[in-house]
């Protein structure tokens, strides 16, 4: 075997094993942002798989496999400039006009009607149109560099990928021009292989970073879950004639949703469900003013309504451009009562003995969107073996796979299951991922359920 055909045939396998490494990296990452990885995997095994099969076509000259082998060169020569010209679309954008984008789908169109020729046809019967096609594409791509150089990732703008780009540039030409440079040598893969080498490098280098940040990333929110976990109860407090649960799932690392407990007195327990807008560490930002607006409300504790107020003079004066659902629910069992101020919140349910759910309907102003809203109390009785439920709207509007919501009738449906108040939570978080088809939910899902175990009145 001659000299060029062993430094052909091990740039290929080089190639090869860097393309099946780019497109399994892509695959395993699952994310769209590595669509780069992918057509820079699928280039160079599809340019590699060319090069080993010239190599092929000539141990097959005197047999009857030569015509097969050259169809097959052509072909990959054809779909090569595919997925190389999506990979410039990837790194600096349609371009100028479009004209990244109407580039490689040129090259499709092309690809698709010369492999139908190639079939019908001697071999190579569309290369004196993929020369000019590769010309035209791989001056639209200096051209779209040129022009958008500065939004190229840095990565990419380094001088080794600069150098490596302008000798692929160069080898390319050479072999599409005709070869007026080393008319004899197929200088082509060499050229290939340097470009390749340096940005291989250089998305390695982009997916190491972005891996470090992305940890990074990850430690700073499970520190703000932490400090967000440490806001809330770690139990309901125990009160008398009372049997309280919660079920709290953040949709993702940080939640908007908030829950809290008042004890004000042996029988009575005011509890706080907050949803603020939003997902994520900004709605979590909000849930912790949330938090502290309510701890500044503590002195009116007793007064649903007036807790809705002061947080809402609060919220209004210190976050701007979020908006807060919250309801506040006093719980006596002394008085055999629930009394409730809801400030754009689903209405707390109350589950009576004989089956019966009945809502606290009045609903005020969300908070945070006008400082001299007004809220109403609404009180509901309550007795022995009765439940109360207060709950985020991320429950009723969780869709299943057909996109049918959860509604309220299903939510009123928990009430009546036996048991106490922690049996009722695991049963709805069971209903909710059922429902779901999944673990996972497209907003943060809490649940307060208070039971009523017996009149609350000192003996």
């Amino acid at each position: 075997m001659m000299a060029t055909e062993l430094v052909s045939t091990a740039i290929g396998s080089v190639l090869l094993a860097f393309g099946a490494v780019s497109i399994t990296a892509s695959a395993l990452r699952r994310r769209s942002d590595e669509r780069l990885l992918w057509v820079f995997g699928v280039a160079c095994v599809l340019y590699a798989v060319r090069l080993l099969a010239e190599r092929a076509t000539i141990g097959a000259v005197k047999g009857d496999q030569s015509a097969a082998w050259s169809h097959l060169i052509a072909l990959l020569t054809y779909w090569i400039n595919v997925p190389a010209f999506a990979f410039f679309e990837s790194l600096i954008g349609r371009g100028w006009q479009q004209s990244v984008r109407l580039a490689w789908l040129g090259a499709a169109g092309f690809a698709i009607g010369a492999t139908g020729v190639e079939l019908t046809h001697p071999p190579f019967a569309a290369m004196p149109v993929n020369n000019p096609i590769v010309l035209v594409g791989l001056a639209v791509i200096i051209l779209n560099i040129c022009i958008y150089r500065r939004q190229i990732p840095a990565l990419f703008r380094r001088p080794i990928v600069a150098v490596a780009a302008f000798v692929f540039a160069a080898f390319v030409l050479n072999e599409n021009l005709g070869r007026p440079i080393s008319p004899r040598l197929d200088i082509e893969p060499v050229g290939v292989l340097i470009f390749v080498v340096a940005v291989g490098y250089a998305v390695v280098g982009s997916v190491l970073r972005g891996e470090a940040e992305l940890v990074a990333m990850q430690r700073e929110l499970a520190t703000a879950r932490q400090i967000q976990e440490s806001l809330l109860p770690s139990a309901p407090p125990r009160v008398r004639g009372l049997d309280v649960a919660v079920c709290y799932r953040p949709m993702t690392a940080v939640a908007g949703d908030l829950y809290d407990f008042i004890p004000l007195s042996p029988s009575r327990l005011g509890v706080l469900v907050a949803d603020v807008a939003g997902h994520g560490v900004p709605a979590a930002l909000v849930a912790s003013m949330v938090k502290l607006a309510f701890s500044t409300a503590a002195a009116d504790a007793d007064d649903p309504a007036a807790v809705l107020t002061v947080m809402n003079r609060v919220l209004c004066r210190h976050v701007q451009r979020s908006f807060v659902t919250a309801v506040y629910a006093v719980i006596d069992t002394a008085t055999a009562s629930v009394t409730v101020a809801n400030a754009g919140h689903p209405s707390v349910l109350v589950a009576y003995h004989g089956g019966r759910v009945d809502e606290s309907d009045e609903r005020g102003l969300v908070l945070g969107f006008h400082e001299q809203a007004l809220y109403g109390n609404r009180s509901l009785p309550v007795g022995p073996g009765d439940r109360v439920l207060l709950y985020t709207d991320g429950i009723p509007e969780a869709q299943n796979p057909r996109g049918d919501f959860f509604d309220t009738d299903r939510v009123r449906a928990w009430l009546s299951r036996d048991g106490d108040a922690a049996a009722v939570t695991d049963a709805a978080l069971r209903d909710l991922r059922a429902w779901r088809g999944r673990d996972g939910f497209d907003d943060d899902v809490t649940l307060v359920v208070a039971r009523v175990t017996a009149n609350g009145s000192a003996p």
